[in-house]
């Protein structure tokens, strides 16, 4: 067969772990276009960047076919260009600030868009290849907002699969897992993300303190994270940032903060905790989880949009929230949804920990089965050979 050339259009990290170099042999080339042009240049020339009209440019494409490429694959973008194309989406696509803004409240706003029409257009359109949604939430909620084009979701389900993201082993599968507290005694727990409040991170925080009040001290933290506020899920911000601060900062005998640390640091760093965390209020998919346990190491999270599919009690431990039933998204768009939310992670929290600290040989036992889940079910070589099978329908 012959090489393929895959184009993308940009390098950051969902393309490097959902598209870049997953096909064995394939050459891959970066592919600028028109419309990121528009966004490099435009605010140069005034544009407005809160405009709906500039958001949405990051997910549109538009070359003219001056890439000479066998197939693109883009990350919740639509080509508008003749290039046969595939495209990776994590929650819906397309991806457009009124789409998102209204595809559950005002669907006629959405319905009578034209540009939401042209672009599902292009996803029905035999130049698109494939669709590959990150996981089976994501495709429910694709296939809900679909119910309102039927003239087009027949044939963009037709050609839509789920490939969740390949993760390699991080330890050797051969070898006996090692666990920091089996040798100190010190149960170490971990949260990687900027996104802090958001991911759950002042839940976390307040849960070990309370162990600790409860006479637990045998316990540490690390945290990597800017600890961003967040305007989307917990509606926190600089006030709730300067709080958590104070806390991380005045309990520095067991809490371990690092604003940022290289990839590499991070996968060495998930090597010496025990056990993972991520109780997210929303998560279009989280990749943390698939490393911790690509170490050997279970994680904590929420039940959440695809956290059921990578995580579960077997190998690790899923905090119930109120959620719906399509997609599993949390509620939290009240002040009173998020309070209940918050304390619905926070007492999961807390009985998680509990149940780790009375019962440590499960870690063991459960980082064995979530290594074994990534081996099976995240195979770099599998995912490969089947987006190539798409490219290969160009």
């Amino acid at each position: 067969m012959s090489t393929l050339k895959i184009g993308h259009a940009a390098r950051q990290y969902p393309e490097v772990r959902n598209i870049i170099g997953c096909v064995e042999g394939a050459s891959y080339h970066l592919c600028r276009d028109y419309y990121s042009l528009l966004r490099r240049f435009g605010p140069l020339l005034g544009v407005d960047q809160s405009s709906d009209g500039f958001f949405d440019q990051q997910f549109q494409f538009r070359d003219f076919g001056l890439n000479r490429v066998d197939c693109l694959h883009l990350f919740n973008g639509i080509n508008y260009s003749r290039t046969p194309w595939v495209a990776t989406y994590e929650t819906l696509i397309p991806r457009f600030r009124h789409v998102l803004t209204n595809h559950t409240s005002d669907t006629e706003k959405v319905r009578s868009s034209e540009t939401t029409k042209r672009a599902l257009s292009l996803l029905a359109s035999d130049q698109c290849k494939g669709l590959v949604a990150l996981s089976d939430s994501a495709r429910q909620i694709q296939g809900r907002f679909l119910g309102h084009f039927p003239e087009f979701k027949d044939p963009i389900e037709r050609k839509t699969v789920v490939l969740h993201p390949p993760q390699k082993p991080l330890v050797d599968a051969e070898v006996e897992l090692t666990f920091p507290h089996e040798e100190s005694g010190v149960m170490t727990f971990m949260l990687v993300g900027h996104h802090f409040f958001r991911k759950g991170g002042e839940e976390i925080v307040d849960a070990l303190a309370e162990i600790r009040r409860r006479g637990n001290a045998n316990l540490r933290l690390v945290i990597v994270s800017r600890l961003q506020p967040d305007a989307y899920a917990s509606s926190s911000d600089a006030e709730d940032v300067a709080r958590i601060k104070a806390l991380i900062y005045g309990n520095g005998e067991w809490i371990e903060h690092h604003e940022a640390l290289s990839p590499e640091d991070v996968l060495e760093k998930m090597q010496t905790c025990d056990v993972g965390l991520l109780p997210s209020y929303a998560e279009t998919y989280g990749y943390s989880v698939l490393e911790f346990q690509a170490c050997g190491r279970p994680v904590i999270t929420t039940n959440v949009r695809a956290f059921p599919e990578i995580n579960s009690d077997d190998r690790g431990w899923l905090i119930p929230v109120d959620k719906q039933e399509i997609g599993g998204e949390a509620y939290f768009r009240t002040d009173q949804d998020r309070a209940t939310l918050s304390a619905a992670i926070r007492a999961g929290l807390i009985n998680a920990f509990e149940d780790i600290l009375a019962n440590p040989r499960q870690i063991r036992e459960k980082g064995g089965r979530a290594l074994t889940h990534i081996l099976s079910h995240h195979n770099h070589k599998e995912f490969g050979q089947s987006l190539e099978a798409l490219y290969r329908r160009g």
